[in-house]
């Protein structure tokens, strides 16, 4: 047998392996945290995206004249109008005409 193995380990080699195995289990945790936190904003975005469309369909359904929509999220700022203009653009045809 290899007398280099048959040897107890020194004070150094201990802290070595210690630290190398708490390294590895660091790693582990990080990455399990990691991904935890990324399928819970996954399934926070699902949620608003979710939240936002049931309402935009309850404003779609509903007797507006003029709706305008403004949001701001992580994905950037959108601006929507609905209705009110559409009802313009026939009549100044008509009187191009």
């Amino acid at each position: 047998m290899n007398e280099a193995l048959a040897e107890p380990l020194t004070g150094y080699q201990v802290v070595a392996a210690a630290a190398a195995v708490a390294g590895v289990v660091a790693g582990l945790v990080r990455a399990y945290v990691a991904y935890r936190a990324r399928i819970h904003e996954e399934r926070e975005a699902t949620t608003r995206t979710t939240a936002r469309v049931k309402w935009l369909i309850r404003l779609a359904e509903a007797d507006h004249h003029v709706v305008r929509i403004v949001e701001r999220d992580r994905d950037g700022h959108r601006e929507v109008e609905l209705g009110g203009r559409s009802a313009s653009k026939p009549e100044a045809v008509e009187e191009a005409a």
